[in-house]
């Protein structure tokens, strides 16, 4: 690489790190949730015009760059959880910048925006839920909680559908800056951006209406309860909550929540605590839910919410199902053994096997999504099961004054939203907080602070959009990503003009035979009827039945045609190839394809030639106004549109019968779609020719014919070339939206007379 390539690809790579910089600012601890609409536009930029390798780096130092700024609190762990959590969330959006360049279609911004938009979904879906269950920190449609116009789709597409009108609208500002259509098309794509965005505003936000409850939930300063033994720390922090909870005596509320850990094993496992817990309930009166890790009597710990009723008396628990990899567990302990800082997970907690609400007497039926289980579509689940409101015991005392809590807590606002239901999040030392239906925070604490807050919230049977279908989303981003793949890259937008033709153009028709005796001096007559300079050419392989006997008694008479014999058939293709040499050669104007069975009428070459005259190739075309096809059954008849329409649409070929064999070439452009070899015979041949004039930039004109079904001899059309075309045409199109050019790699050639 040249010292001008290397210092592009630098500036190119500190270019997306500023950008995965910036759009982590859209998150706390900065909260700039607009930077979103723009932060991608760098990477995206740069991964506009390169390839899957280039892609796949720049990605991933935007990646680096946007979550190892975004998740930086991780680092209280120690250097190697960062990085190890950095490089990994990372890893995903190069895989983003490896998709992208295929996934972009210059000149189709709406495709383009929508392909782009829901392969980044679909990446943020398999980050979600893999490795070990998946981390979804940095979901971009979550830093959108306070865009009260946005923020009502999420009731219909959750949090995705947010991440999906985000990157599409960094997709139209960067086609909108790229140019294509002049300050009207950037217009347009602006507006359209714009509309993404207000457009929700119309949807409305979900309303529960069912009864009110009361709630209030218990919050302390943990950094108070320290002391030189978990155990002792344990149970002061349970302390801490019982005096709290004391307090609610003089008006108990309908349900009182202790957040996650606030009964840790020391606690739990300690008679005396224990008992206080059970009577200081049982004192104020009200149902209360404790978050707990609890040593079961099968031996193994569980991070778990104990539902009390009234009288202190424990009849309900949820157990943690999605647990915190290296935090609640060590996968692959054994082989990680000689990392040291994995000691200071001693146990591996066991999860949950399955998700419910939890049911008190005289408390509407709630879910308890634990902490981490939070940022994932688990509530979703509980409130199909019949949760009417939920409640997030949470625990983040370990991240400190970090964002880590205030980014948990937009994650519980955008879950209130896609479920429609009143969310508490419960922290243990903050934030916690009560959210209604709309992501709205009625009321917090802040981190720290120790304190009960109370609020009401309202129960709620109905079910949004959301959490009724919201399963099927990953299908409908993988259909839109899936079409907008399908959809072809436009054609070159330069096409060449069609220069005269001279008054009296030289034409040679080229006819392949095998075996057309009883056909070929009636198709020879009829094109030798005209009244233009036409010259035949027969390229015959050895036709068992004298058909070149024929053609060199005509030849013997009329100088105008002439016989090529070949020792043996070698296929269509190579006929015409042979033929088209000659033509090219001799300087003919127009070269003619043509059967010799009379399926192509002579009378009508009048028709092709004539286009000629307006096009560089001309194509007699069964599938246009005016065409037909005569003694065909309606099977066949059928598989040959359904070949042409399949071949228009994997390879964006604007032409109705890319099949066809009668067409009529200018010379100047024959020689451009030759200079390459060609792949294959048959029915492939006739659209590999159609499909590098049209890359090429060729005027391609189509006429109607009338399509005679053979009265002699049989086709020489296989199953093997049927099969043999559609193989190639789905090739070519795949190639095409890989960014490959399957028939010619080259720039257009320039063509300055026929």
């Amino acid at each position: 690489m040249s010292p001008r390539g290397r210092a592009g690809v630098a500036t190119s790579l500190l270019l997306v790190a500023a950008g995965g910089l910036a759009l982590s600012t859209a998150f706390p601890p900065a909260g700039l949730w607009p930077v979103a609409f723009v932060g991608l536009v760098p990477l995206l930029w740069a991964l506009r015009h390169v390839g899957p390798l280039r892609g796949g780096l720049l990605g991933l130092v935007f990646g680096i760059a946007f979550f190892g700024a975004t998740l930086y609190w991780i680092g209280l762990f120690g250097a190697m959880a960062w990085v190890s959590l950095t490089l990994l969330s990372a890893s995903f959006t190069a895989g983003f910048g490896a998709l992208a360049p295929t996934w972009w279609r210059a000149g189709r911004p709406v495709g383009s925006a929508a392909g782009l938009a829901s392969v980044w979904v679909l990446i943020e879906h398999v980050r979600g839920v893999w490795p070990l269950g998946g981390f979804s920190w940095g979901t971009l449609g979550v830093s959108q909680v306070d865009d009260r116009v946005l923020l009502p789709l999420a009731s219909i597409l959750g949090a995705a559908g947010l991440s999906f009108v985000v990157v599409a609208v960094n997709v139209l500002l960067v086609e909108a800056i790229a140019g294509g259509g002049g300050v009207r098309g950037a217009a347009a794509r602006v507006v359209l951006a714009a509309v993404l965005i207000v457009a929700p505003i119309s949807i409305g936000f979900p309303e529960a209406d069912g009864p009110s409850l009361e709630i209030a939930t218990l919050q302390v300063d943990v950094r108070e309860a320290e002391r030189p033994s978990s155990v002792e720390e344990d149970i002061e922090v349970a302390r801490m909550h019982l005096a709290l909870h004391r307090s609610l005596v003089a008006e108990p509320p309908d349900l009182v929540v202790w957040g996650e850990g606030a009964l840790d094993p020391g606690a739990a496992a300690d008679p005396t605590t224990a008992a206080q817990v059970r009577d200081t309930i049982a004192a104020v009166g009200a149902p209360t839910v404790v978050g707990a890790v609890a040593d079961d009597a099968d031996g193994r710990q569980r991070t778990t919410v104990f539902g009390f009723d009234g009288d202190g008396g424990l009849v309900d628990r949820y157990d943690k199902v999605q647990l915190v990899p290296f935090g609640e567990y060590v996968p692959w302990r054994a082989r990680l053994a000689w990392i040291e800082a994995l000691e200071q997970i001693p146990v591996d907690r066991a999860p949950g096997e399955r998700v419910h609400p939890i049911r008190l007497p005289g408390v509407p039926a709630f879910g308890t999504p634990i902490c981490f289980e939070n940022s994932f579509a688990l509530p979703l689940t509980l409130v199909r099961r019949g949760a009417t409101f939920l409640i997030v015991p949470v625990n983040n005392a370990s991240y400190g004054t970090t964002a880590a809590s205030a980014q948990h807590l937009q994650m519980s606002q955008i879950r209130a939203v896609e479920t429609g239901r009143w969310t508490v999040n419960a922290a243990i030392s903050g934030v916690s907080a009560f959210i209604d239906p709309s992501g709205r925070i009625t009321s917090r604490t802040t981190l720290f602070e120790t304190g009960i807050l109370r609020g009401t919230v309202r129960t709620s049977d109905a079910r949004t959009p959301y959490v009724r279908w919201g399963g099927l989303g990953p299908l409908l981003w993988m259909v839109i990503a899936l079409s907008s793949f399908l959809a072809q890259r436009r054609g070159p937008n330069a096409r060449h003009a069609v220069p005269p033709l001279p008054d009296r153009p030289a034409i040679m028709v080229i006819l392949p035979t095998f075996d057309e005796a009883p056909t070929i001096e009636q198709v020879i007559r009829g094109i030798l009827a005209r009244p233009d300079q036409v010259s035949v050419l027969v390229v015959d392989d050895s036709s068992p039945d004298g058909t070149a006997a024929i053609v060199r008694a005509i030849a013997e008479r009329e100088p105008r045609v002439r016989l090529r014999e070949r020792p043996s058939k070698s296929g269509l293709a190579s006929a015409y190839l042979e033929g088209f040499s000659v033509a090219i050669a001799e300087g003919s104007d127009l070269i003619v394809e043509m059967d010799s069975d009379l399926s192509h009428d002579p009378e009508e070459l009048a028709r092709l030639l004539d286009g000629a005259r307006r096009h560089h190739l001309t194509i007699g075309s069964r599938y246009v106004p005016g065409g037909s096809v005569t003694n065909w059954s309606r099977l066949r008849l059928a598989l040959s549109r359904g070949g042409n329409l399949y071949a228009g649409f994997m390879l964006s070929l604007p032409v109705h019968d890319a099949t066809s064999g009668y067409r009529v070439y200018r010379r100047t452009t024959l020689e451009a779609l030759l200079a390459r070899p060609i792949a294959s015979d048959g029915y492939g041949f006739q659209v590999e020719l159609a499909l590098r004039a049209w890359q090429l930039g060729f005027d391609i004109g189509e006429v109607p014919i009338t399509f005679r079904e053979r009265q002699h001899g049989a086709s020489k059309i296989s199953r093997r070339i049927v099969v043999e075309a559609l193989w190639l045409i789905t090739k070519w199109g795949l190639a095409s939206r890989l960014e490959r050019r399957p028939v010619d790699s080259q720039e257009p050639p320039r063509v300055d007379r026929d």
